[in-house]
């Protein structure tokens, strides 16, 4: 997966320590950082037209405001650290929050800056930030949890990703589907969600996407501010109910929503109680026939792809 980040920063040598910082963490996680560094918002702007940017750093002023509103409008996905001195006043660090701005105060140590760009990225780049208080998974915990979805709803695939597509694990067969393509296309049209969850001064908010075509239904759902979770439904061989898609959606979204992925051995995250609450609910709400399937008919002839 690869984040790139635009840091608006005139003093030469703490933007340098800056992004040497973001970079070396990174590496050490595993993750593929892009620092790109612009002395002013003009320069910032100009680097901002010519590429496509999953972070802005830049000062809490009416400048830095300014820069983050004319990069959202344009990309829907990006997200904006802003950093304020210690004399800044609660009210305008309550109107920046209500913007859906991620703050934090000016570092003075730049291993405090990663720990604060991992917060806006939902990334571990710090040992103590509250990214490492969420129980421990590995990410055969987090395909075990997706297993039980496909099984619960005969899905086809299910496929969890970060916000911006870059696809962190799949169960299922994907045949022809183009991965890829849909995982970006699915966090793209997510973008707007989170906007109207901000214009809402309500970011906590749980957004679902529904498409239903001739072949494929695709439902998707975010797992807190940084993660998706879509399954898609192969039409030829079930036709799934909208209520019980979302129910199930949402409560595998809150699982994944509170793990944090490390390595190792499958661990006790996933256990048969959830597999058992997922039955026992769902049972209650729908009855044993929890799906429709298309008997008698079937739809049109699929096209190549």
């Amino acid at each position: 997966m690869r984040y790139s980040i635009l840091i608006v920063e005139a003093d030469r040598v703490r933007s340098s320590a800056w992004a040497d910082a973001l970079l070396h963490v990174s590496s050490e996680r595993g993750i593929t950082l892009a620092v790109t560094v612009a002395r002013s918002v003009a320069v910032a702007q100009f680097h901002a037209g010519r590429r496509q940017f999953q972070l802005l750093i830049a000062p809490l002023s009416d400048d830095g405001i300014g820069l983050a509103g004319r990069l959202r409008a344009r990309s829907a996905q990006l997200r904006a650290l802003l950093l304020y001195p210690p004399d800044t006043s609660e009210n305008t660090l309550r109107d920046a929050r209500w913007l859906g701005y991620t703050l934090a105060a000016t570092p003075d140590q730049p291993a405090e800056l990663a720990a604060a760009v991992g917060q806006a990225l939902g990334l571990a780049l710090s040992d103590d930030q509250p990214l490492s208080e969420r129980p421990a998974a590995t990410l055969s915990d987090v395909q075990v949890l997706l297993d039980v979805l496909r099984w619960q709803t005969k899905a086809q695939l299910a496929i969890y990703t970060d916000y911006i597509g870059n696809l962190i694990t799949r169960r299922g067969d994907p045949a022809q589907l183009d991965l890829d393509a849909i995982s970006s296309l699915i966090a793209g049209s997510f973008g707007n969600s989170f906007e109207l969850g901000r214009a809402l001064r309500d970011p906590a908010t749980r957004h679902l996407n529904v498409i239903e075509g001739q072949h494929y239904d695709v439902y998707a759902t975010n797992a807190g501010s940084y993660r998706l979770l879509a399954l898609i439904f192969d039409k030829e061989f079930v036709s799934p109910k909208l209520g019980y898609a979302w129910l199930q959606l949402k409560r595998s979204a809150e699982h994944l929503s509170q793990m944090r992925i490390v390595e190792g051995t499958v661990g006790e995250v996933i256990s048969a109680e959830l597999s058992a609450s997922l039955n026992t609910e769902f049972d209650r709400l729908f009855g044993t026939s929890l799906l429709d399937s298309e008997v008698g008919s079937k739809p049109p002839p699929r096209r190549p792809l």
